[in-house]
């Protein structure tokens, strides 16, 4: 009779009814950027030598274990920190998510890692006796355990014996892997988790009885059926009974985490010493001897295979001798599991299959699936060994063990999914993405970067507007203040477009959200002349500095005209000195009445400018009623402003203004960003315009150094990544979004900004990605492949920057 295994638990050992212990631990998730070769090298070297060190033990315990994501629970948490005027409308559209992400991510999980480690005995001796003796409840209970009596309580003399081993296992690990010990709640989590698969969540609570609460019935061949009170469910066991001489490449425990069901992983693996191993490769030799005799005899050619294995096992056998490299004796088994037997045999079907593709062969043992039930629980012995493979350390770490697929944050809304692996789309993958804007700068665990800074960049037309008003309309339900530049003027007129009859009455709060919006849209008109003046909103140097920039952008002037140059440097501390309100007009006055004929004419060219049309933003005789920001959430719009295409320089009159206009812009939002009395949200567009003048990168470097250490957000819209892919610029970044690549070089330009790996594969994935893909390089230094998702109709309309088509595309893809 089969005796379950644990006969007690505490912190993270496990003690058995045969007087051993068990120490299990949970693995740092390790992720590998898209296509990063090297990274995903490095982790193989890692676990390879892993495997090695491990040696030392008698036997290892692997274990992948799926946690499905609780929707619920993660939302409810996120709406706990909203706050202001918009936390209730907030909490509406939490519980909408929850309903629409509840379906369609019904299966959705996470894959968390553990390793258990076999723990050596210390003998006693004299020593730990006469330690002991003094607590004779502590020495009988020792005694009784070794006489058969039960207790479910660890005394203190049988903890002592494996606190050496335990410590030498978490220290073997942590010198390969990030190791943590478990808690018993994990622990308890992992024993409840094998009598409830696939039914309801276990809580982690619970005696260890109680946790085996559950009937098993294998009455069907090749299956379990596990029964609780008020649930079933089905599973069946996959041992692996034959893998391909090399397994490089074959990530044969990461690949199926695209799936949209759950599958989980154990893999039991037992040291011998080095003459077992030895006799192990002799073993081997004598079947290729046999094959050998066999194609002889049935007078066939050689084999190529088998010429390669004979070239590895005598690789592997110098490798025992010289180096003492070990041998893993390893059971494996796949679990997969369901509420339905055929839902349960469909999804095994899928996992042989695609194994097989890998040359590795999974089988459904029909009358074994208790026993490997049995093996698969934590500190249980081997009891069906039908299927032992023989790895070596290197074939052991092509498993790519403790690689998850992770990108984002824990808590956080809704932003899309995972389509990292080949061939997925929004449709298919189960790979949930959240995205939390105001984290990166508390410096949490593991992170890389403190900087809750982030650049959206991509050309038009690919979805960073869209992402855009997404985070936007998701971070003022943390209470955020937000200042948001518009120089297109259309956030406005596509946010109240989307309030439609239809649209009151389907998503009432919809409409109280978008109106409550403080829109300013500044124009040509003379009640706004003035309001950017750069010397009515700034003082001292910093209104100096700006108020240089714009008349020596706007003055064109060559480099050989430095007279012209200082007399814009003196007449701007002139003003600041002696005018009780500064502005640009008293600068250009004073320029005017220059003894220098060139200055003159400058003068009278930059008045032509500030007095006419939009440029009259900038200028003013310094009595301007400033820019009211009461309210929480600011859109500051420009009427009028003939940009440049994007990436291009200024070629008319007009557009150098609208340039120009950029410069007092963001020191406008910087300023804003700089009061740190709350928590704000700067949204900066079109930055790539100011790389268009002299004093681009300071103005760049100025936003992003504001507030990195406060509470403020700051957020780049650019077209592309050339004028930020600098260290001083980058380090100030923690969070990157970058859309379509249009050449090659731009391909590069952004690998080498997000940090990624440079080869063809990524520059033509980024040459290849679609409208609302992107690649997101997160505060934990990963990147991923997105496919960005909003889930309210009413945003959809809201973020959607496209004219009007009058059913044209409806009518083409129609006929598709």
């Amino acid at each position: 009779m089969i005796q379950f295994p644990i006969q007690s638990f505490k912190e993270n050992v496990i003690y058995t009814h045969d007087h051993e212990a068990w120490s299990y631990y949970r693995l740092q998730e390790n992720t590998v950027g898209v296509n990063e070769q090297e990274a995903e090298n490095n982790l193989v070297n890692s676990l390879q030598r892993l495997a090695w060190q491990l040696s030392t033990f008698e036997e290892i315990d692997y274990k992948i274990v799926p946690i499905p994501v609780d929707i619920d629970k993660r939302m409810d948490s996120l709406q706990e920190q909203y706050e202001g005027k918009y936390a209730e409308i907030g909490r509406y559209y939490t519980e909408r998510a929850k309903e629409i992400l509840r379906e369609e991510a019904e299966n959705v999980v996470e894959y968390k890692f553990f390793i258990g480690v076999k723990l050596r005995r210390r003998e006693l001796n004299e020593n730990i006796i006469n330690t002991f003796s003094s607590s004779f409840k502590s020495m009988n209970r020792y005694l009784q355990k070794l006489a058969g009596f039960n207790s479910h309580d660890v005394d203190e003399l049988t903890e002592s014996m494996f606190v050496e081993s335990e410590e030498d296992a978490f220290t073997t690990l942590n010198h390969f892997v990030r190791a943590y010990r478990v808690k018993e709640k994990e622990l308890r989590y992992i024993i409840r988790h094998q009598f409830v698969r696939g039914q309801i969540q276990p809580d982690g609570e619970g005696s260890v009885y109680s946790l085996t609460e559950g009937i098993l019935d294998p009455g069907k061949a090749g299956y379990l059926n596990i029964k609780q009170l008020d649930d079933e469910s089905w599973c069946t066991f996959l041992p692996v009974s034959e893998f391909p001489i090399d397994l490089s490449y074959k990530e044969w425990m990461y690949f199926f985490q695209s799936y949209h069901f759950p599958i989980e992983v154990n893999m039991r693996t037992i040291y011998k010493d080095k003459k077992d191993d030895e006799n192990q490769t002799n073993t081997i030799k004598k079947r290729f001897r046999d094959q050998d005799a066999q194609l002889v005899e049935a007078n066939e050619d050689d084999d190529s295979l088998i010429n390669t294995g004979r070239e590895l096992l005598h690789e592997l056998e110098n490798q025992i001798k010289n180096q003492g490299k070990p041998l893993l004796r390893t059971h494996i088994n796949f679990v997969v599991y369901g509420k339905t037997r055929e839902e349960v045999r469909k999804r095994a079907r899928r996992l042989k299959i695609d194994f097989r593709d890998q040359q590795i062969e999974l089988v459904q043992p029909l009358a074994d699936q208790l026993l490997l039930f049995h093996q698969s629980l934590p500190a249980a012995k081997i009891v069906a060994d039908d299927w032992e493979q023989i790895l070596t350390p290197e074939s052991f770490a092509e498993s790519l063990f403790s690689l998850t697929r992770k990108i984002g944050n824990t808590v956080g809304f809704y932003l899309g999914k995972n389509i990292s692996h080949l061939g997925e789309s929004l449709e298919s993958s189960q790979s949930l993405v959240f995205y939390h804007p105001f984290l990166a700068h508390l410096g949490l665990k593991g992170s890389k970067y403190s900087s809750p800074h982030v650049t959206i960049s991509g050309p038009t037309g690919m979805g960073k507007s869209f992402l855009l008003k997404d985070i936007l309309l998701n971070s003022v339900f943390f209470g955020a203040k937000v200042l948001m530049t518009d120089p297109k003027n259309e956030c406005e007129k596509k946010f109240k477009q989307a309030i439609t009859p239809e649209m009151e009455y389907t998503a009432p709060f919809f409409k109280e959200l978008i109106e409550s919006f403080n829109y300013i849209t500044l124009s040509s008109e003379k009640k706004d002349a003035g309001k950017l003046d750069p010397l009515s909103f700034l003082e001292g140097e910093e209104a100096q500095e700006a108020a240089v920039g714009v008349l020596e952008y706007l003055s064109e002037l060559q480099s050989n005209e430095r007279n012209v140059k200082t007399a814009i440097y003196k007449g701007v501390r002139h003003v600041i000195k002696h005018e009780k309100t500064p502005g640009l007009l008293k600068v250009v006055r004073y320029l005017q009445e220059s003894e220098d004929q060139d200055v003159r004419n400058v003068g009278d060219l930059l008045y032509e400018i500030g007095t006419n049309g939009v440029a009259k933003l900038m200028f003013s005789e310094g009595d301007v009623e400033g820019i009211s920001l009461n309210e929480q959430v600011n859109i500051l719009q420009i009427q009028n402003l003939n940009l440049p295409d994007e990436g291009e320089k200024a070629s008319t009159r007009d557009e150098h203004i609208a340039v120009a206009l950029m410069q007092p812009l963001a020191k406008f939002a910087t300023k804003f960003a700089r009061d740190d009395s709350v928590v704000k949200l700067t949204i900066f567009e079109e930055a790539w315009m100011l790389m268009n003048t002299g004093a681009g990168d300071r103005l760049i470097n100025e936003l992003l150094r504001t507030g990195r250490s406060l509470r403020s957000a700051v957020y780049i819209i650019t077209q592309s990544t050339y004028e930020y892919n600098k260290p001083q610029i980058k380090e100030n970044i923690g969070t990157k979004f970058a859309f379509k690549a249009k050449t090659t070089e731009e391909a590069g330009n952004i690998i080498e900004f997000l940090g990624m790996e440079d080869n063809k594969a990524n520059r033509d994935m980024l040459k290849n990605l679609t409208e609302g893909q992107c690649i997101v390089e997160d505060m934990y230094g990963r990147t991923a492949k997105i496919q960005t998702d909003v889930l309210f109709d009413e945003w959809i309309s809201a973020f959607n920057t496209k004219e009007n088509d009058r059913g044209r595309a409806e009518n083409e893809e129609a006929f598709i």
